[in-house]
């Protein structure tokens, strides 16, 4: 797989000095639940990147709860991580849901070796490897050049003119109540984009945090072979999951930042809801 690894690749990996391990722990409903986690016990040299605070950007009134970060912040505190352009790197979070939002973004400013562990924390210590809560030290951070890729990103105004095309699809990824609008817990209009369609995430993960067999994957996204696909979910975190399959998969993927956190703060758009 090219963009999911194992417990093995870590164990495995022939320079251990050229591979860095990120934490990305992360609760939707708990901001610090993501760095208790992290101290109290990680994959050894594992450093910690914050989903809210370091991945993503403080929210304004439009682009979404989770936008995208200032990349020379990010870009710097990488670097202090000893991390530079020819880096192999894994993110992690406890099962895998907000790995996929930290991978997207790496990918997107340029590192090229990023991948995702595959079943998480749990996986790790489900293996009996060793864990510690040791956090490694800091470097002086250095400066080097990256060449950015936001072909698997995009914004309000490509998803504004999605809808009218015939060729493209948007994919809500968040559970089918809150694509229905019989539920909405966070954000002022229930339901989702005009003609989207829902395939939710935790369609193509197991309980244990394992991307499930690519070709069961591949028949769930079947519906979109041949077209652009543009996922979406609240505030772009379950978006990236599917994004990483569809990617997987070889499909032509985007995924919206913003999200549908972005899509209400405009009042203008509409909002389709089946109740």
């Amino acid at each position: 797989m090219k963009n999911f690894v194992d417990c093995s690749f870590i164990v495995n990996f022939k320079d251990p000095t050229s591979l860095f391990l990120i934490d990305c722990r992360f609760d939707l409903f708990d901001e610090f639940a993501g760095y208790i986690a992290y101290k109290e016990s990680h994959i050894p040299n594992a450093l910690f990147l914050d989903i809210n605070k370091d991945i993503c950007g403080s929210p304004q009134i439009h682009g979404g709860a989770r936008p995208l970060p200032d990349n020379n912040i990010l870009q710097s505190k990488l670097s202090s991580f000893g991390i530079n352009q020819n880096s192999t790197i894994v993110v992690y979070d406890e099962k895998l849901y907000s790995s996929p939002r930290a991978f997207i973004q790496l990918k997107s400013m340029g590192y090229t070796n990023v991948y995702i562990l595959n079943g998480g924390f749990k996986a790790w210590k489900d293996n009996n490897l060793p864990i510690t809560n040791e956090i490694p030290s800091l470097l002086q951070p250095k400066t080097f050049n990256l060449s950015p890729d936001t072909s698997m990103i995009c914004d309000i105004n490509y998803v504004r003119e999605s809808i009218k095309n015939t060729n493209i699809v948007l994919v809500d990824c968040r559970d089918n109540s809150r694509y229905t609008g019989e539920i909405e817990p966070l954000y002022k209009k229930p339901g989702h984009i005009p003609s989207a369609i829902n395939i939710p995430w935790h369609n193509n993960i197991d309980d244990n945090g394992f991307i499930k067999d690519l070709n069961f994957i591949d028949k769930n996204f079947s519906i979109l072979k041949n077209k652009e696909i543009i996922t979406y979910c609240g505030s772009c975190i379950e978006a990236c999951i599917n994004y990483t399959l569809l990617d997987e998969l070889s499909y032509n993927a985007k995924t919206y930042i913003g999200s549908m956190s972005d899509w209400v703060s405009y009042d203008e758009n509409d909002v389709e809801s089946l109740f």
